[in-house]
């Protein structure tokens, strides 16, 4: 509870009593902290981690990238349980500093940024390197968020579009190109899922997807070439099994050599072997699945499961407006990334390069994703809590 959610006006508490009141708040929003989040999300991330290490044995450059791993997780870990202790209502005020740094963090990145697999999407800090695109997604739920709560009314007319447009296509654009074309698709799936839930005409939506089509079919002659092979790969893996077709013929025989209960941990000769490329970051999900199979599967997709049924739960008891955009533009971020990572490993979508939430390796992915989770506790466990006037 607040002060004035326990029935006191903290404008006359000063000096300790109001420092203990504000300890007191902080222990009661504490008590209803979501478990089920909780464990869902460490389960993840520890089979991600075990995972992530038997994908890597025998590989002594990509077993010290494991072990960097483990230090982000503590790192993340400290990034989450700051981003659940502030109260939330703060974000509204931090939200447009917040999105105005990350977006200069990215302009920055296509003038000094370091390249890594054909995309310049790094910035390096020490012996830390960190992909601004990963917390440039939060930064643009935030702000939308605000946006949002702002309009009850949602978008009725052509012209509201502008400026949540803007909002989401600057970064986009940005991080297009770097290239990386997979994040940049992230901000048109959080724009669409943040605009869908904040009321808007079903003939302005239906027009923003059959729009949103023919401005991807357009786009397709100014694609990298690689991009290209990936789209053509995706309806035909095999017209270039050794080439473009490659990673995803490799990635469908990973997933299914696991048959039931896989391989064993360690013991899949995809990864371990290295026909299946990038088995740590991009195709975990593969390496998962062929040391530990169908069962593995079923556990990856219930932990998940769990995860959205409690930021859908989230979204229906936060406190105000501006909580339940804010769980809405995060779980999309969280659902777009399964989806896609998922389905590109299988076959079912072109291979974009995106991380797989809590399991693909990449410190900045996985400090990203903790205050992710933070802020979708911090939404839950102040749902009890007085909005403030004007919230």
């Amino acid at each position: 509870m607040s002060p004035e959610g326990l029935g006191l006006n903290s404008d006359v508490i000063e000096g300790p009593s109001r420092r203990h009141l504000r300890t007191r708040v902080l222990f009661e929003t504490l008590r209803y902290l979501d478990p089920w989040l909780v464990l869902a999300v460490a389960a993840l991330t520890g089979f991600g981690l075990w995972i992530l290490f038997g994908a890597v044995q025998g590989t002594p450059h990509l077993l010290a990238a494991a072990d960097r791993q483990v230090t982000w997780f503590f790192i993340s870990l400290a990034a989450m349980a700051a981003a659940l202790l502030v109260d939330y209502q703060w974000l509204k005020r931090l939200a447009p500093y917040a999105y105005i740094a990350n977006l200069l963090l990215l302009i920055v990145v296509l003038f000094a940024g370091r390249t890594v697999n054909g995309a310049t999407s790094w910035l390096r800090f020490g012996p830390l390197s960190f992909q601004p695109s990963e917390t440039m997604k939060i930064a643009t739920v935030m702000m939308l968020a605000q946006w949002y709560a702002h309009r009850p009314g949602g978008v009725q007319r052509l012209r509201d579009l502008a400026g949540p447009a803007l909002l989401c296509g600057a970064p986009a654009l940005l991080v297009l190109r770097q290239p990386d074309l997979g994040t940049a698709s992230l901000f048109g799936i959080l724009f669409l899922a943040m605009l869908f839930w904040a009321g808007c005409r079903r003939w302005i939506f239906g027009g923003l997807i059959g729009g949103g089509a023919l401005v991807c079919i357009s786009l397709y002659p100014f694609l990298k070439t690689y991009q290209k092979e990936r789209l053509l790969t995706f309806i035909d893996p095999f017209r270039d099994p050794q080439g473009a077709g490659y990673n995803v013929i490799q990635s469908m025989i990973a997933v299914g050599s696991g048959g039931l209960s896989g391989r064993g941990w360690g013991e899949g000769t995809q990864a371990v072997f290295h026909y299946l490329p990038e088995a740590h970051t991009d195709f975990i999900f593969a390496s998962a699945i062929e040391q530990t199979g169908l069962i593995g599967a079923i556990v990856i997709f219930g932990l998940y499961g769990v995860v959205f049924w409690r930021m859908l739960a989230t979204v229906q008891v936060a406190r105000d407006r501006f909580g339940a955009l804010l769980v809405v533009g995060l779980g999309a971020i969280v659902m777009g990334h399964v989806f896609m990572n998922v389905g590109m490993t299988i076959g079912l979508f072109p291979v974009t390069g995106l991380p797989l939430p809590f399991l693909s390796y990449g410190g900045s992915f996985l400090f990203a994703m903790h205050v992710l989770v933070g802020l979708v506790l911090n939404v839950s466990m102040r749902r009890f809590v007085f909005a403030r006037r004007g919230g």
